[in-house]
């Protein structure tokens, strides 16, 4: 099965951002008496967008933040993390490979919970702005599991030729992403260490990219939906 567009989130799926997000967003909820813990970051915050991510942090640890508190954390978050990231962020292992592979056949995007300063960034860094077409983040729509940020996107590469949903395959590596992309009619396939009962909601699931080809990633989300027919 050949997709006509791949989008992709930038976090998780293609970057590694775990250690300096969990560092900004603890560093950040200290300052409201909020202790994160590395077992609270996994079990509740991988793939949330930060304000949403803050927001279930603290209401997991029992403290009550109204939403001007919630958006400062998050502002304060954000900026704890464009600093520890700022010596650069590291690819995941296979990333580069399947982005370059799938870019000489495949239209691709990014749909991604970064800021777009911090998207474009790591891109450039990466080297691979040139695969990408669109670029939806964090400040283009209502964040995930809202399908609009998938929707934006397609209505971004239908500008330049039509594209159909079923024809789009999107790749996260959390349950927001997941829902997100489901909602918007797209299939998806999970990337990384997802537990099962999440992974279980995407069309089919990878533990890494390294060593993922095109092919095997279509046949991968193909077979695993045919399946389910």
């Amino acid at each position: 099965m050949r997709f006509d567009a791949v989008l992709f989130e930038l976090e998780g799926v293609l970057v590694d951002t775990a250690a300096s997000r969990r560092e900004a967003l603890r560093r950040s909820l200290a300052q409201d008496g909020v202790r994160l813990t590395d077992e609270d970051f996994a079990a509740c915050c991988t793939g949330l967008s930060v304000r949403d991510a803050v927001a279930v942090a603290s209401h997991r640890a029992g403290a009550r933040l109204d939403d001007t508190a919630l958006d400062l954390a998050a502002l304060r978050a954000e900026r704890h993390f464009a600093a520890l990231s700022g010596g650069g962020l590291s690819l995941v292992p296979g990333a580069r490979e399947l982005v370059e592979a799938l870019a000489a056949t495949t239209r691709l995007g990014v749909v991604t919970r970064l800021s777009r300063g911090d998207a474009e960034r790591v891109l450039r860094l990466a080297e691979l702005e040139y695969a990408v077409e669109v670029v939806v983040s964090a400040e283009d729509a209502v964040p995930k599991p809202h399908p609009a940020p998938y929707a934006l996107a397609l209505s971004r590469l239908a500008r330049r030729r039509p594209v159909s949903p079923d024809a789009v395959l999107a790749l996260e590596d959390g349950p927001a992403g997941i829902a997100a992309a489901t909602a918007a009619a797209l299939r998806c396939v999970a990337v990384g260490p997802l537990p099962a009962h999440q992974a279980m909601r995407a069309a089919g699931s990878l533990p890494t990219l390294a060593g993922v080809t095109p092919e095997r990633l279509a046949l991968v989300a193909g077979a695993a939906t045919e399946g389910a027919r």
